[in-house]
């Protein structure tokens, strides 16, 4: 399934039936919405210059009083900066996946969603009273 995904090198290191955690540190059981997270983490990390202390994955949050947990948050100068949506690569990424990360966005108040499945990828910024989406993830800025 690797080879379906559109992300360049690296990929994730996958043994088996397990995949590195590059975040955690540890082995996670595979599961294809999983390797998009890793894939998406790598490519964030090598492509577009994000420490990988600035990446938190699968944190819970509240969201109308029920818990949920959303899938990859990624941080710019210790501020929220882009949240991410990871679907299978057979979920179609539609407007139900942009209602669920608008949902968690409600009470996150991120500038940038993401969702993808590996092989495509949304990003809707907001900007002040802008909205725009994006054709690429803005590279990491440690200045701004």
């Amino acid at each position: 399934m690797q080879n379906e995904l559109n992300f360049p090198p690296p990929k994730p290191k996958i043994e088996g039936n397990r995949i590195w955690d590059v975040l955690g540190k540890r082995w996670l059981v595979y599961t294809p919405e999983e390797v998009v997270r890793q894939h998406l983490i790598l490519y964030l990390n090598h492509h577009k210059g994000y420490p990988l202390h600035a990446m938190v994955a699968e944190k819970k949050i509240t969201v109308h009083q029920v818990s949920k947990r959303f899938d990859l948050l990624v941080y710019r100068k210790s501020v929220p900066f882009i949240l991410c949506e990871c679907k299978a690569p057979q979920v179609t990424i539609n407007q139900n996946v942009l209602d669920q990360v608008a949902r968690y966005n409600m009470t996150m108040n991120v500038p940038i969603l993401c969702m993808t499945n590996g092989r495509q990828h949304f990003l809707l910024s907001f900007e002040g009273n802008k909205t725009e989406w994006l054709t690429e993830i803005p590279a990491y800025d440690s200045n701004k």
